[in-house]
């Protein structure tokens, strides 16, 4: 999908950009344990191999104990090796594990985090894993009221009456369209005009693969006359996935609306049920929302003498007219800041006519404003902030959307670094208790979202009226009072190792963000010490930064980042060039995968005494980018055929079969993994997969993973008759070798053996014993 290179000095070519930056300095290290290796991935049919349980996913680390090539157990009597440091690890001793839960929790916060604290250039990603998944909604009725004041002030899109129909019609319609366009608004109003206002629900996921997962739990979470709205993320459902959906929703008589946040995605690939969502009329929002605002004004501060109501079509109208409402519309801004400016124009109606301009500054000035005022650095502050406040409510506007459980350990953690700042001296054991937290941003004040029953609450979580506020206080404390900035980022330093994912994926957005405001300075002091880390946990951090400044839509900013990349990729140093290939796999490469591509071969070509997962990683992103299944199989294809040795992306392309391995289809072959699909239609592609299995079958640090994938393979084969008779050609031609027959004649009978019903693994057996004789 430069900022100047790191480190020259060590000959490593000439620099993009060679004084952009100064020389960095020494990275910090971190030798935490490294973390549990995760099992196998699912298999896309069941079988022996179980599911992860659920908990937070492997991190990155390193496998601790190497298993013998052949995947065998360690020998009876023998003492275990004691687990080596991360640091050990990193360098080259062990092998960073491939594991499909890292994977997945990889894609999701890098996609994520970046569009939600981005511009408008997202990414969907299509994510099919075999088999029922552990997928749990949260299912929540929405306020009847709250339902019923939005289909009033509605403003209708362009296609809202062929949505309309298509609801009735399919069961189902889903919303394609970029953040603050008013998907949700049109979400709820297409559903209370079937069902009824007091009749719709929002269903709430954390997982992945939730459009595959509603189909296949439908019968649990949907209801006769009710309609329910599902916002996927950037995981964009396949067409088969949306029929099976629709069929059953209409089968139960229940309404769905699938939100989906792509501008990219091609909906005519999921006609008839998916329509673009390009916003309504901004105008048209202004008009309805002004009017409201001053009804009310009119019904709850004077009689209709006092306010007439002529009085208020002439300032509706006037204000309509008025030029500078073009000119604040061209920037087209969310639906949700035009609601915004229609309550600051509307405490303007008694005041005198060329005072309307100082409505709109205030109002494009209105975050800075409170951000200042909220933290006690405005021309008028709330009030005097106590020793504790101004972190804290930092910190609160920084972790929007997390539990409040996050918040508070954050929050503890920024007041001891300022306390330091201040003192020099050791923190105070209290500091949140001091701080009733719902009055540490009340939701009056505009800082805290008023109470929603279309988020989940439990647990419950920081919400913000505007989540852009997030980024403009940083702007205030980067920009307004300097001493700030040093606990500020000793702060981020510190949850970049915090125990929970969500918590080390936050310290890389809120990164992200301050590139945004300053490059340089944030890129020299925080980014380029986890760029250079030996932690492969932290050098994610950097990936996920550069992705959420990349998403700021600056096509300056965006050209450093990717100079920056391309001089990480250049760099002697093992940690930076796996650095760029983690930032590969983010929105910086997904932005244009034949680019891409043509970098991660560079660095899979490099010769280096470092092995880690990131190139694979970022290859099978890019593999799941529409449009990018093509490419990327034309990349492993040439790959594949390179010679195996350490300046090879061969064994990057292996890996990249482990990971790519568990994925399917979609709901139409929910069994039938792609990269098998895909073999299926084309022969070039059937023998580029028999080399890149035969190479994973042999390899030391991938034959456990492989055995077990190709395990998956064939019990999946039992549920689907097509793939059992591909695979009955196709796994002899790769067993059926001098060095793979004897460990396939033990491995293969191992798996009938312990699956007695296993009929494609037996009709394989029987091919490569036919093959032996």
């Amino acid at each position: 999908m430069s900022i100047p290179a790191d480190d020259h000095r060590d000959d490593a070519g000439p620099a993009a950009s060679s004084s952009d930056l100064p020389v960095a300095e020494a990275p910090q290290r971190h030798d935490d344990p490294a973390d549990a290796a995760t099992p196998p991935p699912v298999p896309p049919g069941g079988g022996t191999a179980s599911p992860s349980p659920p908990g937070p996913p492997n991190d990155g680390g390193a496998r601790g104990d190497r298993q013998e090539a052949t995947g065998g157990s360690r020998a009876p009597g023998r003492p275990s090796a004691p687990r080596p440091s991360r640091a050990e690890q990193d360098e080259g001793e062990t092998v960073e594990e491939i594991s499909r839960d890292q994977f997945s929790f990889l894609i999701r916060h890098s996609t994520g985090n970046a569009n939600t604290y981005g511009g408008h250039h997202n990414t969907a990603l299509s994510l099919n894993l075999g088999g029922s998944q552990p997928v749990e909604f949260q299912w929540t009725p929405l306020d009847a009221g709250d339902t019923q004041r939005r289909h009033r002030l509605y403003a209708p899109v362009s296609d809202h009456r062929s949505m309309a129909d298509g609801l009735t019609t399919h069961h189902l319609v889903v919303v394609v369209g970029a953040r603050g366009t008013g998907r949700d608004t049109t979400a709820r109003v297409l559903l209370a005009d079937v069902c009824g206002g007091d009749r719709v629900a929002v269903l709430h996921s954390g997982g992945t693969g939730l459009a595959q997962a509603l189909a296949e739990q439908a019968d649990r979470h949907l209801t006769k006359g009710h309609g329910v709205v599902l916002d996927l993320g950037t995981e964009l459902p396949a067409p088969a996935t949306l029929e099976t959906l629709a069929l059953r929703a209409e089968r139960i008589g229940a309404y769905v609306v699938l939100i989906v946040q792509s501008a990219g995605a091609q909906v005519d690939a999921l006609s008839p049920y998916a329509f673009r969502h390009s916003g309504p009329g901004l105008k048209e929002v202004l008009q309805a929302h002004l009017e409201s605002a001053l009804q009310r004004h009119r019904t709850g501060h004077h009689g209709a003498g006092d306010c007439p109501q002529h009085s208020l079509g002439e300032f509706l109208r006037g204000v309509l007219r008025d030029p500078r409402v073009d000119d604040e519309f061209r920037a087209n801004p969310p639906v949700r800041e035009v609601v915004s400016l229609a309550g600051t124009l509307a405490g303007y109606l008694h005041r005198p006519a060329e005072e309307l301009g100082q409505a709109f500054g205030a109002w494009r000035d209105r975050l800075h404003t409170q951000a200042k005022n909220l933290l006690g650095l405005g021309s008028a502050p709330d009030a005097a902030l106590g020793p504790h406040q101004l972190p804290l409510r930092l910190a609160y506007v920084l972790c929007d959307g997390l539990p409040l459980s996050d918040f508070i350990r954050a929050g503890t953690l920024l007041c001891d670094e300022v306390q330091r700042a201040e003192t020099r001296e050791a923190a105070p054991e209290r500091r949140v208790l001091d701080l009733v937290i719902d009055q540490l941003a009340d939701t009056g004040a505009g800082v805290a979202a008023a109470p929603d029953a279309g988020l989940a609450d439990n647990p419950r979580r920081v919400r913000l009226a505007e989540p852009e506020l997030m980024s403009t206080v940083l702007d205030v404390v980067w920009h307004g009072p300097g001493w700030l900035r040093a606990p500020l980022l000793r702060w981020l330093r510190t949850l970049a190792e915090d125990r929970l994912p969500r918590v080390r994926s936050r310290a890389a957005v809120i990164a992200g963000l301050l590139l945004r405001h300053d490059l340089d300075s944030v890129y020299r002091d925080l980014v380029q010490s986890w760029a250079r880390d030996t932690s492969a946990r932290v050098r994610q951090h950097a990936a996920l930064a550069l992705a959420v400044a990349v998403e700021a839509e600056d096509s300056w900013l965006t050209a450093r980042i990717d100079r920056q990349v391309a001089d990480w990729a250049r760099s002697p140093t093992p940690q930076l060039r796996d650095s760029a290939a983690r930032a590969y796999g983010t929105l910086v490469g997904t932005r244009d995968v034949p680019r891409t591509l043509q970098a991660l071969e560079a660095l899979g070509g490099r010769r280096t005494p470092v092995r880690y997962a990131s190139i694979a990683y970022a290859t099978a992103a890019l593999f799941l980018t529409p449009g990018g299944a093509e490419p990327v199989a034309e990349a492993l294809a040439r790959w594949v055929r390179r010679p195996d040795n350490d300046a090879s992306p061969l064994r990057h392309a292996v890996g990249t079969l482990i990971v790519l391995g568990p994925y399917t289809v979609g709901l139409e072959l929910p069994f039938r993994p792609t990269l098998a699909d895909q073999a299926m239609a084309s022969h070039e592609r059937e023998t580029s997969l028999v080399l890149l299995w035969r190479h994973a079958l042999l390899d030391p640090d991938y034959t456990k993973l492989a055995w077990a994938l190709l395990e998956q393979w064939l019990l999946a084969g039992d549920r689907d008759g097509e793939l059992c008779l591909f695979l009955e050609r196709f796994a002899p031609r790769v067993l059926s070798t001098d060095r793979h027959l004897p460990r396939a004649l033990f491995n293969v009978t191992r798996m009938v053996r312990q699956n007695p019903d296993a009929a494609c693994a037996r009709r394989v057996l029987r091919a490569i014993r036919k093959r032996r004789t």
